[in-house]
């Protein structure tokens, strides 16, 4: 009989022991298989982000781009628009000082002398410009003691842009000026040995400041041996008399006319080279004298005032800017310095799109803020029918046409500009009461 061989156990222990393992291996391979062949569902979309407006935008953004818009009425229509850009103008002092420096005074009319018709460039896009002029002020009837009367030199009541008037009891007469609001009153006639003038000044505050309207009143004889000053503010509504004073001119023009400038009230004598200043906040009178350059016969120059408030004189020849500030020279006068000067040759050229200068004609009318406007004609045998209004950057040299009147004007121009910051677009108690009106 043949015996049956046995195997010992511990032989069959290694195989037993690896196949769980491999069976277990295969199966976890066979589910990966599975898992990657049969791919879950994509999760959900996440929701969209909310949409971003110009109304999410902070006050700092809002006026970085308000700072880029074309002028002070742009930008009012705009802070009209939305209350959160309304707030964002009216409560930074900081945005509408950088405003005004970046952008000229806006422009409302040009005013003709002497007929005073105002002509309005932003009418250029409708078929033409619309003229307009004082006509309330001439408007003659039985219940005013005063009436518009033309001098003898002329057949219009109005004098280098001054409107004529004639007390109907007296025969005194008086002159105003629609643009800046001065008014001279003559006392008496001339032939009655009184010859002095009462001059009546407008000083505004600008929007930015707090203080009360002034009227302030210059009376002086005609030849300025003397002077004596008042005051009326209408915050006390009481007139503040100053003491007279003596002349510092021995003899002045006899037909000059002040100009109201930031500070100043100044009155330009031509005969004498000098500018005699009424400084508006101690009220005390100064004597200037005119640049050498200036005095020249026939020299054609405007007071004004840089974007930092000073007092300047803007001065052309020969197609060329000169700018003058008030400064302090080596020997510690103060005087008269030369600033700037910009050559306008090619400014020229490229405006009226004619490469000849021959003939070539500037005209100054007002320095506001640091821009000066001007227009360019040619005159003579290069005599063109058009005329070129601009403002000029006195910082910057940027020009900005304004208007291109299809004929030159022959008369004397000047521009009519917006002075003050708009009240409205200040956050005060006065602007919000008018804004409720309104």
């Amino acid at each position: 009989m043949r015996s049956v061989g046995y195997r010992p156990l511990h032989e069959f222990l290694p195989s037993l022991s690896t196949r769980p393992s491999s069976l277990l291996s295969f199966q976890l391979h066979r589910l990966t298989a599975t898992a990657m062949s049969s791919p879950h569902p994509p999760p959900p979309p996440s929701p969209p982000p909310a949409p971003t407006t110009i109304t999410a935008l902070n006050d700092d953004l809002l006026r970085e781009i308000f700072l880029r818009l074309p002028a002070v009425t742009t930008l009012a229509r705009a802070a009209f628009s939305c209350r959160a850009f309304l707030r964002a103008v009216r409560s930074s002092p900081a945005f509408r000082r950088r405003f005004r420096e970046l952008h000229a005074p806006p422009l409302i009319a040009f005013l003709t002398v002497p007929y005073m018709r105002g002509i309005v460039p932003a009418a250029a896009g409708r078929g033409g410009f619309q003229f307009r002029a004082f006509t309330d002020l001439l408007q003659d009837d039985d219940a005013s003691e005063w009436r518009a009367k033309a001098d003898s030199h002329s057949d219009v009541p109005y004098h280098d842009g001054y409107v004529c008037f004639t007390n109907r009891t007296t025969d005194q007469w008086a002159d105003y000026s629609p643009h800046s609001q001065a008014l001279n009153i003559f006392p008496k006639k001339p032939n009655d040995g009184d010859d002095t003038c009462l001059e009546f000044h407008m000083l505004s505050p600008d929007g930015e400041e707090q203080r009360p309207s002034r009227v302030v009143c210059v009376h002086h004889d005609r030849s300025w041996l003397w002077e004596r000053v008042a005051v009326f503010s209408s915050h006390t509504m009481e007139w503040q008399i100053f003491p007279p004073t003596v002349t510092l001119l021995l003899g002045g023009d006899r037909n000059v006319t002040g100009t109201v400038v930031r500070g100043f009230i100044c009155w330009v004598h031509k005969n004498k080279g000098c500018i005699l200043a009424l400084n508006t906040v101690t009220f005390q009178f100064s004597r200037m004298d005119l640049p050498p350059p200036l005095k020249l016969p026939f020299s054609e120059f405007i007071l004004g005032q840089t974007k930092d408030g000073k007092l300047c004189i803007v001065h052309v020849h020969e197609c060329n800017l000169s700018v003058w500030l008030r400064t302090t020279d080596d020997d510690s006068v103060e005087r008269f310095m030369l600033h700037k000067m910009h050559p306008l040759h090619t400014i020229i050229k490229e405006v009226t799109e004619r490469s000849e200068l021959d003939g070539v004609q500037v005209r100054l009318m007002t320095v506001s803020n640091g821009f000066v406007y001007l227009s360019v004609y040619y005159w003579g045998p290069q005599a063109s029918d058009s005329e070129w209004f601009m403002s000029f950057c006195l910082e910057t040299a940027e020009v900005n046409i304004l208007l291109n009147e299809g004929r030159h004007l022959p008369c004397p121009v000047d521009a009519y500009i917006m002075t003050s910051w708009p009240s409205y677009l200040i956050h005060n108690k006065e602007a919000f009461l008018k804004m409720i009106v309104l």
